[in-house]
């Protein structure tokens, strides 16, 4: 499984060319509304300049969701969303 599947094509063609073979060193994918993606890896942070939209970020939560906000909504509160595995 890999996490990239939970984004939108756009943003997930992104990352994968960022993180190329480091995959096994991401361990946080940061996406806030009008700001630059930020990808924390062990030992660094690396900032993507692309400018995040609103609809970026809603594509990712109707993935992470599977289109039941309601079910997440505790997660959502507390800012972060665990994934379930998805094949």
């Amino acid at each position: 499984m890999t996490i990239l599947k939970y984004f939108p094509e756009k943003i997930e063609k992104i990352i994968a060319t960022e993180v190329l073979d480091k995959m096994d060193r991401l361990e946080e994918i940061r996406l806030r509304a009008l700001r630059p993606i930020i990808l924390k890896m062990n030992d660094c942070e690396k900032i993507i300049k692309y400018t995040v939209t609103t609809e970026d970020i809603l594509g990712c939560m109707q993935y992470i969701c599977e289109n039941s906000i309601y079910s997440y909504q505790n997660q959502i509160a507390s800012r972060f969303c665990y994934c379930k595995r998805r094949s």
